[in-house]
């Protein structure tokens, strides 16, 4: 009876996202892109392990527990060798319709797992992007760093006709990724109590090939590499998501966007998931410290570390340095003066304001206080008792509009300009995985 409640489970899934014609089309894919034997899998993966090498960074090969424990004589070739690893659930299935102890038991028995093979894991993305509101928790209670679960999607590549999503798949992809509008929404990561949340970019391979039928790298890279810009011009993180099954239709497309990324006039940084989340975790350590000379302006002290860029709005010394991010100066030392009169050079929160808007302000690296001395300084902050993620874009824009001196760390170590990931979900390594999927296991 569990088996044939799994098999139940996984075919209600697969109709709601991909339709009765869908799966059948998905079934011809597999046998296309998969053997009994893994061999096609398993040079995919090193291939992507080769790329990583090259380009100085680690790619994150995300797998399932069971998945792992079937082959980890060949994942074990990875270890500490040019891929991080994240688990990807105990077996494959929606983490939608569970309940808090049963994702900290499907979490933990997927880390124990990992443990079991000395394999390191430090990340955790849900099969199928799939969450609810204990998901987040569930990972934290199984200590893991970061988790990769929240989708953004950049929509204004759709500009042909041919390219058009329609009403049915619109609806798909939103039952399957909940995806924001990336457009509008800030694209960083985000500390959710001790685990780093770390945002997924779509488009991804399964959106433009499965659904969308473009099979041409060219188009592919083009569509990505126009995200990369974006990302960069606002200063954000692209997470690229490319399934190995499709490695090698994207394989120039990945290639083309780290040889665009990996230029050092671009100033990206190409990294990994979990020196992403070390960074952001180290970031929120720090501080600001004003010492007020009347009439005249403020002493400032950054405590950070060395790889911190202090930024400040509105400021001009001899400690000033060029514009990393639109009209903020980047200030080399680590104690300045800042002319400011009697303001106070950062934001002021009422205390009324909602905890997600500091959180949100600590996330980006401003310095700020909670104070009901609105006259006190360069900026206030009142009216906020509720605060939701699409008030943050609003919000930047205002504190930009600002014409006094702002101090804030920037989001990027190292005088980096925005970051970027290649994540890679493996669900299954042979056909015979998907028949075991299929039931279950």
């Amino acid at each position: 009876m569990l088996t044939k409640g799994k098999v139940t489970e996984y075919l209600r899934f697969v109709f709601r996202t991909k339709g009765f014609i869908g799966f059948f089309l998905r079934i011809g894919m597999l046998l296309r892109r998969f053997d009994l034997s893994g061999n096609k899998m398993k040079q995919a993966v090193s291939e992507i392990q080769q790329i990583g090498k090259k380009y100085g960074y680690q790619p994150v090969l995300i797998i399932p527990a069971v998945v792992l424990r079937r082959y980890h004589s060949f994942f074990n070739l990875f270890s500490n060798n040019g891929l991080e690893f994240c688990a990807h659930g105990y077996v494959h299935r929606d983490f939608k319709p569970l309940s808090l102890g049963e994702q900290v038991a499907q979490i933990g028995m997927a880390r124990e797992i990992f443990n079991d093979f000395g394999m390191p894991v430090y990340g955790f993305r849900s099969p199928y992007l799939s969450r609810n509101c204990f998901t987040t928790e569930a990972i934290q209670k199984n200590n893991f760093l970061w988790e990769s679960n929240e989708t953004l999607i950049w929509t204004d590549y759709l500009v042909s006709q041919e390219l058009k999503l329609s009403s049915l798949m619109q609806d798909a992809i939103h039952l399957l990724y909940s995806p924001l509008d990336a457009q509008e929404n800030v694209v960083i990561p985000r500390l959710l109590g001790e685990v780093v949340g770390i945002p997924l970019t779509l488009p991804d391979d399964e959106m433009l090939i499965d659904r969308l039928g473009i099979a041409n790298s060219d188009t592919i890279e083009s569509i990505w590499a126009t995200i990369l810009e974006k990302t960069r011009e606002r200063g954000s993180i692209f997470v690229l998501q490319l399934h190995p099954e499709r490695f090698a239709i994207c394989r120039d497309a990945m290639e083309g966007l780290l040889d665009r990324a990996s230029r050092p006039e671009r100033g990206i940084w190409v990294t990994s998931m979990k020196e992403v989340a070390e960074w952001w975790k180290e970031k929120s350590q720090f501080e600001v410290g004003f010492r007020s000379v009347p009439r005249k302006g403020y002493w400032i002290k950054c405590k950070c570390t060395d790889r911190a860029v202090v930024l400040c709005r509105n400021h001009y010394s001899k400690a000033s340095q060029t514009f990393l991010y639109r009209d903020y100066h980047t200030i080399k030392q680590r104690e300045f003066f800042v002319v400011s009169g009697e303001l106070k050079p950062c934001i002021g929160v009422c205390p009324r304001c909602s905890g997600m808007l500091l959180d949100f302000l600590k996330d980006e690296g401003f310095a700020f206080e909670v104070s009901q001395y609105s006259s006190k300084y360069s900026l206030f902050l009142n009216g906020y008792e509720i605060f939701n993620r699409k008030d943050e874009q609003i919000l930047l824009n205002m504190i930009e509009q600002s014409t006094n001196p702002i101090i804030r760390y920037w989001r990027w170590p190292q005088g980096k300009r925005s970051a970027f990931v290649t994540s890679h979900d493996l669900d299954c390594l042979t056909l015979t995985d998907f028949l075991l999927r299929f039931l279950g296991k």
